[in-house]
């Protein structure tokens, strides 16, 4: 597997314009060049040479949202967030900071921005952030390798998992029965849970022993699930935050421009569209990638923006439920908490799976297809090497006699 170069340059881009921090009206032409740069990337029909195409398709849908998600983070970024003079410390709170006269400042001072999307510490950090540790430094540094052991273990049985299970191959995740299509979604979603988790603990972990951060600048990236009661908490607390940062200040400013009044609950949901709709539209660049994949079995999938523009609808349907359920006198308590917890695993139990086989049926599983020439793998599995490695027992070709694949 490949990782091109040139995936990038949107990101490069955008942080020596944050370094420059362009005055109207360039900051807006600049928000478009990049957005236009983005989509020639992502766009296999106007530079064939620009295809992203590693042969993992689950991986270019993720490169392809990522790079849309730049787009995005332009607009933001350059037109409303204005990093240099609004974004600070809260230890620096009290002081009028200005842009750094110092460029080695600047740079600096943007590239911590670029790889802090929750903004933690600092006046720009996102609601629901789960609490800080508070631990001893070296008792976060061996909790944060073993976390990060432990998810990286879990990633690779899901790879496992997914890549000798036919259903995550051949788009029939959606037809089987309702126990073993959950089994299989968690695989395949937690492949993204598992390994950002991973990742993350490593870094928390590496950072702290060198004495870069403090622990309490490294909360969970995901919330608890035990908040995940209702769809929208699921979304706004438990899932990962890291869309937050520029969908929410978005989500605010587009109402405003439209000419929903703030505080109320006209403004409110269409903060809730707005961003569900920017989320599906960042996801849709994993939709267009995929279309010029050499994974990609349909031209042109669009299977995101239905998903993701659902759940708000689905958010608003769970708050008139809520509310009439409040003026009949019903109180939050143990039991509707835990029918809640039954209605969300219902609910994503019903289109996560659709999701999912909408991905696979487009290419975007990690799967090598048998009618299709060459790997479709993400590397050697270090769990099956490990096994085969102690105990000379080859856990893929259990997992094949297992699913008969």
């Amino acid at each position: 597997m490949h990782l091109p170069s040139h995936i990038q340059l949107p990101y490069l881009t955008l942080q020596i314009l944050l370094v420059l921090d362009p005055s109207p009206p360039w900051d807006l032409f600049s928000a478009l060049a990049i957005a236009l740069m983005c989509s020639l990337i992502i766009s296999p029909s106007l530079f064939v040479s620009f295809n992203i195409d590693t042969g993992v398709g689950y991986v270019d849908y993720m490169l392809g949202s990522t790079i849309a998600s730049y787009a995005v983070h332009s607009f933001y970024l350059l037109l409303l967030g204005k990093p240099l003079k609004n974004f600070k410390s809260v230890e620096n709170a009290n002081e009028l900071e200005k842009v750094h006269e110092n460029w080695w400042k600047r740079i600096l001072h943007v590239a911590y921005v670029m790889q802090s999307p929750r903004g933690v510490g600092w006046n720009y950090q996102v609601n629901n952030v789960p609490a800080a540790p508070r631990q001893p430094r070296y008792l976060f540094i061996l909790t944060s390798f073993l976390r990060a052991a432990c998810h990286a273990v879990l990633f690779e049985v899901a790879r496992l998992y997914v890549w000798y299970n036919p259903a995550c191959s051949s788009a029939t995740v959606g037809t089987r029965s309702y126990g073993v299509r959950c089994a299989d979604t968690i695989a395949f979603i937690g492949l993204t849970y598992w390994g950002l988790n991973a990742g993350y603990f490593a870094m928390a972990a590496g950072s702290v022993a060198l004495g870069l951060c403090e622990p309490r600048m490294w909360p969970d990236l995901f919330g608890s699930w035990r908040d995940a009661y209702t769809v929208r908490r699921a979304w706004g607390r438990t899932w990962h935050q890291t869309l937050r940062w520029f969908l929410a200040p978005l989500g605010k400013a587009i109402p405003s421009v439209l000419g929903f009044k703030r505080g109320t609950s006209g403004s409110s949901y269409a903060q809730i569209y707005v961003a569900f709709l920017l989320s599906g539209l960042v996801h849709t660049g994993g939709d267009i990638v995929l279309s010029g994949s050499s994974t990609s079995a349909v031209t042109r999938p669009f299977f995101s923006m239905p998903f993701f523009f659902s759940q708000a609808i689905v958010i608003t349907l769970e708050d008139l439920f809520i509310r009439i359920a409040r003026r009949l006198g019903v109180k939050d308590s143990t039991w509707t908490r835990a029918l809640g917890f039954v209605w969300v695993a219902v609910w994503f139990g019903w289109c996560v799976p659709g999701f999912v086989e909408n991905m696979i049926r487009v290419g975007g599983g990690i799967r090598k297809s048998a009618s299709r020439v060459g790997g479709n793998d993400m590397g050697p599995n270090l769990v099956q090497a490990a096994m085969v490695g102690l105990f000379g027992f080859d856990i893929g070709e259990f997992a094949e006699s297992w699913f008969g694949a």
